[in-house]
């Protein structure tokens, strides 16, 4: 290992042992600050349970779930990332620059849109203005590996929500709030014949969101998710040029009422086309399958990815995913 190597590695290791130091005692029981930032993201991830912490191969997606995934990237990566639900549509663009020497950095910007309402007169029901209702996100991410099995990373996120009117609103209040958030993760591929890796990362540590004119600040969301994600070596699947992976991880998040489980598995052929599984438990009605597909061919790739269980479902819109992304 280089000695910028290694500075690197220990610069990271710090932050993330300070980080997760500091989401290990018993947090505030109202995370209710930014709850956007628990919602599923990108298609690679849904389609396998959202169980993605040790999975290497995200890109982009690492943006969201474990920086530490951008640390191999050997071509850079623009994407476009999209989910739609009964409550909001979102939407995020990313980049990510890989460097041998300097590691992998990238950047994100992310939008978070609950719809427009009309604004009536209490009155005469006339139109007066149009009511909108947005979050926002901005995040830059930095990963390195540490030698040969080792992947660190860490991520900056600065955040906004935004609800206002536009027109003769009246009495209807411009509501804004903004905090920021740091992430750092981790990934281990494990010594073994069977390519095993494990992975664990803190999210949205950093101050409570402080919404203008309001009493009280709301602490974020903060997760804990860790896994391990294997690559089975099946005969018959290796003969055909196919490649079977699984994966589990465990979710801890006060805001979603405690802990929750993902599992999945990537079923894939030529490393072209991809079929992903999943199964999602938690509290409430979050949980429930989902399944997804993908399609690789040269620098571009088209995923797509859905959850067949929730309130969105239930409503008959099934949250429904795509990433678009290109390598070169």
């Amino acid at each position: 290992m280089s000695p910028l190597t290694a500075l690197r590695a220990r610069a990271l290791a710090a932050a993330l042992a300070c980080a997760l130091l500091g989401a290990l005692p018993s947090v505030a029981p109202a995370q209710s600050g930014a709850l956007f930032l628990l919602v599923p993201f990108g298609a690679q991830a849904v389609g396998r349970g959202e169980a993605v912490a040790a999975d290497r191969t995200l890109g982009t997606e690492g943006i969201w779930w474990n920086p530490a995934a951008l640390a191999r990237l050997d071509k850079r990566e623009a994407a476009v990332h999209h989910g739609q639900s009964v409550v909001a549509t979102t939407d995020m663009l990313a980049f990510a620059v890989p460097s041998r020497v300097l590691g992998t950095l990238a950047a994100g910007a992310y939008v978070v849109n609950y719809g427009d309402q009309q604004a009536t007169d209490p009155v005469s029901g006339t139109p007066i203005g149009t009511i909108t209702n947005r979050s926002y996100l901005a995040a830059l991410s930095y990963a390195s590996p540490a030698g040969k099995r080792l992947n660190v990373g860490l991520s900056y996120k600065f955040l906004m929500l935004r609800f206002q009117c536009s027109g003769a609103c009246g009495d209807v209040p411009v509501i804004s709030g903004s905090s920021s958030a740091l992430d750092v993760g981790a990934q281990y591929l494990l010594p073994t014949r069977t390519p095993v890796t494990v992975g664990a990362s803190v999210r949205n540590v950093g101050p409570a969101l402080q919404v203008k004119d309001a009493a009280q600040a709301d602490p974020l969301p903060r997760v804990i998710q860790a896994g391990v994600n294997a690559e089975l070596p099946v005969r018959a699947l290796t003969a055909a040029g196919a490649s079977l992976a699984v994966a589990a991880d465990l979710q801890q998040a006060e805001a979603l009422g405690g802990a929750a489980v993902g599992v999945g598995a990537v079923l894939g052929y030529r490393k072209e086309l991809f079929l992903r599984a999943g199964y999602k438990l938690q509290s409430g009605d979050a949980r429930g399958p989902s399944f997804g597909i993908g399609y690789h061919r040269g620098g571009l790739a088209v995923d797509f990815a859905r959850r067949l269980g929730g309130l969105s479902a239930q409503l008959g819109e099934p949250p429904t995913f795509v990433s678009l992304r290109a390598r070169f």
